[in-house]
């Protein structure tokens, strides 16, 4: 029972370090942007999830971002 905690605990872990690692926030509003200026072909910039999380919910960013991650894939 321990060592399934431990597991995942050490999963949680690795999913935030590679959110963290990937977009360098825990936001999805700032995952959201960042993937917008990549399939842009811009360069990331930091700090315009503060702006969408005004104008949109956390969840509406996330349903966005995993989106835009599935036509990212797809046209791949």
């Amino acid at each position: 029972m321990i060592k399934t905690i431990g597991w995942i605990v050490f999963a949680i872990i690795v999913v935030v370090g590679g959110f963290q690692y990937q977009y360098e926030s825990l936001d999805p509003c700032e995952w959201m942007t960042q993937e917008m200026a990549l399939t842009a072909g811009l360069p990331g910039v930091n700090g315009l999830g503060d702006t969408a999380g005004a104008i949109l919910s956390k969840g509406e960013c996330l349903q966005n971002w995993m989106d835009l991650r599935v036509k990212g894939a797809e046209s791949k």
